[in-house]
């Protein structure tokens, strides 16, 4: 392995020279910073920031924990906050929790270990461990961010949708257009309520916009589930069209869960909207080429990751030690998929 001895002998000046040049510190004459950039060149030596970060604090490596990756919003979430890291010379370690507490730990220790210099945390469901280990962060010195979820911890930034009038406004949508008996495709979670949880909200709202805008609506909800996945829509789907005879709507509290329904309403042999409506929750880009196009509640997840990455920065800069809390609104997106009850 070449090292930074090689390319001080190579280019004939000190070891603190050649540090100086990698390190981009000024002061350092131009036929001096010529000749050790030509012998980086011809050994093929590489800087170990690592290293580096051990003794200046300052690796310019950003953590970003979601809960998974393979689902439409985590990625467009992921590749919102890490373009936005990267045009601002930062590099992220993007990993996926799962919703487990344990592999969010294990990811934060290493972090720590790696010198990060700012974290991203959409959290896991065990929220007391995350404050906990969010204080161990902090202690040492990293900045920390909340985005799409966060504990009640008023001193950490956090960007956020309002997940509980989007709930609100997808139910008053259906129930405008004249649907009564609506099935709702929720984790079990979220059914049972109680959790700061982004399904627990929207099912909040669900249920207070029913509550508040008809006298004679009926929710059917799907059988609990713990992960929301196109698989799951299609089963709760099919199960609930088959079982529950009389819905003429169905509101998944994701786009992939309304997708999943779809399909299975396809197999039955439903024509899609005329006999059933269905609404999604996200507003990815999936729910624009399905058929009939999705309606969908849509959060600006672009923005979001935009903002809980510029939110870090500002901190890990130091131009802003105050928390930032950021709730950003959803829209209604009316397609096809969507239309009047005709009775």
């Amino acid at each position: 392995m070449v090292t930074i001895k090689d390319v001080a002998k190579l280019a004939d000046v000190s070891i603190a020279t050649v540090s100086r040049v990698v390190n981009g510190y000024a002061h350092v004459r131009p036929e001096v910073r010529d000749a050790v950039n030509k012998a980086i060149d011809a050994l093929g030596y590489r800087r170990n920031g690592l290293a580096s970060s051990f003794r200046t604090q300052q690796s310019n490596i950003v953590g970003v924990l979601l809960r998974q990756q393979r689902t439409p919003f985590s990625s467009a979430l992921a590749y919102a906050i890490e373009t936005t890291m990267f045009d601002q010379g930062y590099r992220v370690l993007l990993c996926s929790t799962n919703g487990d507490a344990d592999r969010e730990q294990a990811y934060l220790e290493t972090m720590l270990d790696m010198r990060v210099q700012g974290i991203i945390i959409r959290p896991s469901a065990t929220t007391a461990r995350t404050v906990k280990q969010v204080s161990t962060l902090r202690e040492s010195g990293v900045s920390v961010a909340f985005v799409d979820m966060k504990p009640k911890i008023a001193s950490i930034s956090s960007v956020v949708c309002d997940n509980f009038s989007g709930g609100y406004q997808g139910m008053r949508h259906l129930i405008e257009l004249g649907h009564r008996k609506i099935g709702v495709v929720a984790g079990g979670i979220a059914q049972r309520g109680g959790s700061q949880d982004v399904g627990s909200e929207r099912v909040r709202g669900i249920r207070q916009a029913a509550h508040d805008l008809a006298d004679d609506v009926e929710i059917v909800f799907s059988h609990p589930f713990d992960t929301a996945s196109f698989e799951v829509g299609r089963e709760a789907g099919q199960a609930m069209i088959t079982g529950s005879p009389g819905i003429t709507a169905i509101f998944g509290t994701t786009d992939m869960l309304a997708i999943g329904v779809m399909h299975a309403a396809h197999a039955l042999g439903l024509e899609l909207p005329r006999d059933l409506s269905i609404l999604g929750y996200d507003g990815v880009l999936e729910s624009a080429v399905t058929f009939p196009t999705l309606s969908t509640i849509a959060q600006p997840i672009h923005e979001m990751g935009q903002i809980a990455a510029m939110t870090l920065i500002d901190h890990m800069r130091e131009a802003s030690k105050s928390p930032r809390q950021v709730v950003l609104e959803n829209t209604l997106i009316q397609r096809a998929s969507t239309i009047p009850l005709e009775i």
